[in-house]
C-alpha cells in the first residue's frame, strides 16, 4: 500500500512539474503573441525642421524598413517636431514616454535630452537616439570614460563634428584666412562642444574665431550681421540647431557682403554654402536605423555601448567662387575627394539620396483648406500666419500648390454653427479651426472632413476627446493652456498687499469655464479672494468692470475669454477711470492699456498646428496624431501704466520680460 502510494505519488509530482513548465512556456508565448499582436508604436522626435535632421530621420526610417519595420505594417509611426521651440519639446517628450509608446527614436542633441529627462520619471521607454554631437555632455547620464554606461533602456550614436578638418579645408581653399564668424546657441549642449573645439583649431591655425550667441533664429539672423560688421571673411554654420533654422538668411547675408559661408551641414550648399564638411546625416541616420531595429528585435539596450560613428561628406558648390570677395579656390585636390558637389553645368549629390519618409504634396495637385475662427482678431491672424508658416516648411505655399479660403463668426457664437455647416458642404479638404467655441462647434457638427485645430485652451474641455491621445478620429491639433499660476504669481508681487482681484468671463465659453475654474484654487492658495462676474455678450464688459469695482476689488484680471476680449476696451476704460491695475494673459490686448500681460504667444502652437495638417493632406489620419499643448509663454510690461499707478516691477520680472518676449 505504501509503495503504491509512493509511485502514485512521484507521477503526481512529475505531472504538477509538467504542467508548471507547460504553464510557464506559455506565459512566454502569450506575452510573445501580446508583443506582436499588433503594430509596435514607434515615436520619431525631432527638434527642428532642419534638412540635415530631416535627412537622418529619413535614414533611419528607411533602414527600419529594410529590417522588415515599415510604417503602418510591424510599427505605427508618429511623427513629432517642436519647431526649434524648447517648451513644446519638453511636452512631446513627455507625450511620448507617458505609457502610450513601446519606443522612441529620437533625432538631435535637444530632443535627446528633453525624451532622456521625462524618461525618467515616466515610462522607461527604449530609446534610441542619433544626430547628437556629443552624447557623453549631453547630461543624460552617459559615461565619457565607459560607454557602457548609461540608463538601460537608452542607447545610440554619436556623430561629433570633423571640426578641426573643417577649418582645415577652408585654410586650404583660402590660404590668407584670417577671421571666421561663428554664430551659435550656448544652450545647445552640441554647439557647446563644437565651438569648444572650433577656439583651439583657430587659435593653433591663427585665425580669430569672431563668436555672436543666438538664442532663436530671428536673433542668429542679427547675430550675423554683428560678425559681418566686425570683419569675419567667412562665416562658419556648425551643427547648431537654433542657427541651422536661419541659415538661408545668414547665408543670403554673407552673399550681400560677398564672403562666403562653410557649413557642418551636408546639403547647405543647396543654399548656397560654398562647402560642406561634416557627418554623413544620411548614412548615420540608416546606421541609427539598424541600431533601432536591433533593439527591436530584442538586443538590451543595456548591452549596448553608446560610440560614437561620423562616416564624413564633403561637398562643394563651384558656383559661390564668382561672387567672392576675396580669392578662393577648390583645388583638384579637393574635388577629387568630394562626395558630392554643384557646379554651373552638373549637380551631383546622388550619394544623400533617401526614400522618402514622409508623403510630399502630389505635383500638380491644389490642396484646399477652410479656415474657421471666432472673430478677426490679432491673436488668431498670428495663428494662422504660424500655420501657414508650418504647411509652408512642409511643402504646402499658398497661392502655389495651396488654395485657402477664410471666415470668421464676426464674434457672435451664433453664428458659428452655420459658419461651420458651410464649411463642411464645400470643397475643401482639411477644415482648420481657431478657438474653442469654433472646436466644439467643430467636434458636433463636422463629420466628413478633416479637423486641424489651434488657439484653444482646453481642446478636451471643448469636446475633442477624453485626453490628449484619445481624441477624436477626424481631430487634432494644438491646444494652449495659459500659464495661471504665473500669472498669480506675478500679481502677488507686483501688488503684494492686494486681498482681492476681480475677473470677468462668459459661462458659456468651456476655455473660459475651465481657466477660471483652476484660477480659483491657485488664487486662493495665494491669498486672493478672486470676485467673479459672467457676461453673455460683449455688450455687458463694460458694466461687468463696473461691477467690480464697486465690489471693491484691487486688481482686474482677464483671460483669454473670446466675448471679453470684444469688450475689452471697456474694461481698460473702467480700469483707468478707477485707477485700478489691470492684468491679463492675452499679449496684444495688454498693448492696449493693461499694466502687465503673462501670457501666450499663439504663432508657434499655430507652426506646430500646420505641421500636423500637411501630415493629414498626405494622406495621414488625424486620429493617429496625437494632440499637443503647446505653450509659447509671453511676459510684457507697461512702464507707462506703472507710472501712472506708482508702481514698480519687481527686478525678476522685468529681467524675464525680454525685448524678444514682448509682444
Amino acid at each position: 500500500m505504501l509503495e503504491t502510494f509512493k509511485r502514485l505519488a512521484l507521477g503526481l509530482i512529475l505531472i504538477l512539474l509538467a504542467s508548471a513548465t507547460l504553464l510557464y512556456t506559455d506565459v512566454g508565448s502569450r506575452e510573445s503573441r501580446k508583443d506582436t499582436g499588433g503594430p509596435i508604436r514607434v515615436a520619431l522626435v525631432g527638434h527642428a525642421s532642419v534638412r540635415a535632421l530631416e535627412e537622418g530621420a529619413n535614414g533611419a526610417i528607411e533602414a527600419l524598413a529594410a529590417r522588415g519595420y515599415a510604417d503602418r505594417d510591424r510599427i505605427k509611426l508618429s511623427r513629432f517636431c517642436a519647431e526649434n521651440d524648447i517648451a513644446t519639446a519638453n511636452t512631446i517628450a513627455r507625450e511620448v514616454t507617458s505609457g502610450s509608446y513601446d519606443f522612441i527614436l529620437s533625432m538631435s542633441t535637444i530632443s535627446l535630452q528633453t525624451v532622456a529627462g521625462a524618461n525618467k520619471t515616466g515610462a522607461k521607454t527604449r530609446h534610441v537616439f542619433g544626430l547628437v554631437s556629443d552624447p557623453y555632455g549631453a547630461g543624460v547620464g552617459i559615461s565619457r570614460e565607459n560607454h557602457l554606461e548609461h540608463p538601460p533602456y537608452l542607447t545610440g550614436y554619436g556623430c561629433l563634428q570633423p571640426v578641426e578638418s573643417i577649418f582645415r579645408m577652408a585654410r586650404t581653399m583660402r590660404p590668407g584666412l584670417r577671421r571666421v564668424g561663428l554664430v551659435w546657441n550656448p544652450a545647445e549642449a552640441n554647439s557647446v562642444a563644437q565651438t569648444t573645439i572650433a577656439r583651439k583649431v583657430c587659435s593653433d591655425l591663427g585665425i580669430e574665431l569672431i563668436e555672436a550667441n543666438a538664442d532663436n533664429s530671428t536673433g542668429a539672423i542679427e547675430a550675423a550681421g554683428s560678425v559681418l560688421a566686425r570683419g569675419a571673411e567667412a562665416i562658419w554654420i556648425s551643427g547648431d540647431i537654433t542657427v541651422s533654422t536661419a541659415s538661408e538668411p545668414i547665408i543670403a547675408a554673407a552673399k550681400k557682403s560677398r564672403i562666403p559661408v562653410f557649413s557642418s551641414l551636408p546639403l547647405t550648399i543647396k543654399s548656397g554654402a560654398l562647402f560642406d564638411l561634416g557627418a554623413n546625416y544620411v548614412e548615420v541616420g540608416r546606421a541609427v536605423g539598424q541600431l533601432a531595429a536591433d533593439v527591436l528585435d530584442g538586443k538590451d539596450p543595456a548591452t549596448i555601448p553608446v560610440e560614437n560613428y561620423v562616416p564624413e561628406a564633403f561637398l562643394y558648390n563651384e558656383t559661390v567662387l564668382g561672387g567672392l570677395r576675396d580669392r578662393w579656390t577648390i583645388p583638384d585636390s579637393v574635388r577629387a575627394k568630394a562626395d558630392g558637389y554643384i557646379t554651373a553645368t552638373e549637380t551631383n549629390l546622388s550619394r544623400f539620396a533617401t526614400a522618402p519618409a514622409l508623403p510630399k504634396p502630389r505635383p500638380g495637385t491644389v490642396y484646399k483648406i477652410g479656415v474657421a475662427y471666432f472673430s478677426s482678431e490679432e491673436n488668431q491672424e498670428n495663428c494662422l500666419a504660424g500655420f501657414l508658416e508650418g504647411l509652408r516648411a512642409a511643402g504646402f505655399e499658398e497661392g502655389k500648390n495651396l488654395d485657402v479660403t477664410r471666415t470668421h463668426a464676426q464674434g457672435e457664437i451664433a453664428n458659428v454653427p452655420s459658419m461651420l455647416k458651410n464649411l463642411e458642404s464645400s470643397d475643401r479638404d482639411l477644415i482648420f479651426v481657431m478657438t474653442t467655441p469654433v472646436l466644439g462647434g467643430a467636434c458636433s457638427l463636422v463629420k466628413n472632413k478633416p479637423v486641424v485645430f489651434s488657439a484653444v485652451t482646453d481642446p478636451v474641455a471643448a469636446g475633442a476627446g477624453k485626453s490628449l491621445d484619445d481624441h477624436l478620429p477626424g481631430v487634432t491639433g494644438t491646444g494652449s493652456f495659459p500659464p495661471v499660476q504665473d500669472m498669480v504669481d506675478a500679481i502677488r508681487k507686483i501688488l503684494p498687499g492686494a486681498k482681492k482681484v476681480g475677473t470677468i468671463y462668459n459661462a458659456s465659453e468651456a476655455n473660459s469655464v475651465k481657466v477660471i475654474g483652476v484660477a480659483r484654487d491657485i488664487f486662493r492658495a495665494a491669498g486672493f479672494t478672486l470676485e467673479e462676474v459672467t457676461v453673455a455678450s460683449s455688450s455687458e464688459v463694460g458694466t461687468a468692470a463696473q461691477a467690480l469695482v464697486a465690489r471693491g476689488v484691487d486688481a482686474i484680471y482677464t483671460q483669454t475669454d473670446n466675448t471679453v476680449m470684444q469688450g475689452f476696451d471697456a474694461v481698460i476704460q473702467v480700469s483707468r477711470d478707477a485707477e485700478l491695475p489691470l492684468f491679463t494673459d492675452d499679449p496684444l490686448a495688454a498693448r492696449r492699456g493693461a499694466l502687465a500681460c503673462v501670457g501666450l504667444g499663439f504663432r508657434q502652437p499655430g507652426v506646430v498646428a500646420g505641421g500636423m495638417a500637411a501630415r493629414v493632406l498626405c494622406g495621414e489620419s488625424p486620429g493617429s496624431i496625437p494632440m499637443l499643448n503647446v505653450a509659447e509663454n509671453v511676459i510684457w510690461l507697461n512702464d507707462d501704466a506703472a507710472g501712472k499707478l506708482g508702481i514698480s516691477f519687481p527686478p525678476e520680472l522685468v529681467a524675464r520680460a525680454t525685448k524678444e518676449e514682448k509682444p
